[in-house]
């Protein structure tokens, strides 16, 4: 990992990001309180795992940000930010829109069209396809993803990568 990918990554400040975006977040009856914001989300010392249900775009319907964080001595060691359909559940393939990850894939046996410049730091751009993988410089928190994500639901337009 290049010392422009090592970056001490604090754990998401979910007061500042409903003060934030919670004009965006919108609770759907067909989506079980448990499983988003408006229920109990998990957070314990080692990991975060929340839903932000968002207002319905014009183009992407009924979407979600998830978030997943896993922590080690109070830094963020791994991330998972999707934002994706969340409503009709789909699979995995079909409800993607957009996400940002910092999982190792620089194996020796890692194909090479999935190696990057930003590693670990990805950024999987194509919206129905998760296999293909870009470099990611600027969204390495919850709230730089919480940004992307503002302007195309807030503006109504169209993820086209």
């Amino acid at each position: 990992m290049s010392s422009e990918t090592e970056k001490i990554l604090l754990p998401a400040n979910i007061p500042e990001i409903l003060g934030k975006y919670g004009d965006l977040f919108c609770n759907y009856i067909e989506l079980s309180p448990k499983d988003s914001i408006y229920g109990n989300y998990k957070r314990t010392n080692n990991k975060l795992s929340v839903l932000f249900p968002l207002i319905e775009h014009p183009v992407h319907g009924k979407t979600g940000l998830h978030a997943t964080e896993k922590y080690e001595d109070g830094f963020v060691i791994e991330y998972h930010y999707q934002w994706k359909v969340i409503i009709p559940k789909m699979g995995k393939l079909y409800n993607h829109i957009s996400a940002w990850e910092n999982e190792l894939h620089d194996a020796s046996w890692t194909p090479g069209k999935y190696k990057i410049k930003s590693e670990p730091h990805h950024h999987h751009h194509v919206p129905g396809n998760r296999g293909q993988r870009k470099e990611n410089w600027d969204i390495l928190t919850l709230d730089d993803a919480f940004s992307f994500v503002d302007h195309y639901i807030r503006s109504g337009e169209e993820y086209k990568p």
